[in-house]
């Protein structure tokens, strides 16, 4: 029973690992979108035409593009 209980907590543990890792990667990917189109603001490309190439929703770009220019 020993053996299983700690079979068990070493699987969850890389379970955790590995779901974090996977998160992290994500969130770091949705930043690098956020600041590609930042960029694009920036340039003063429309917004349809970020969304279409960032994958970003109008809403997130128009809110980031008032930040921009505030």
């Amino acid at each position: 029973i020993s053996q299983g209980i700690e079979q068990g907590i070493e699987q969850g543990i890389s379970q955790g690992i590995e779901q974090g890792i996977s998160q992290g990667i994500e969130q770091g990917i949705e930043q690098e979108k956020l600041e590609i189109a930042k960029n694009m603001l920036k340039e003063k490309l429309d917004i349809a035409t970020i969304s279409r190439m960032t994958g970003l929703d109008t809403t997130t770009l128009e809110k980031l593009s008032n930040e921009i220019n505030n």
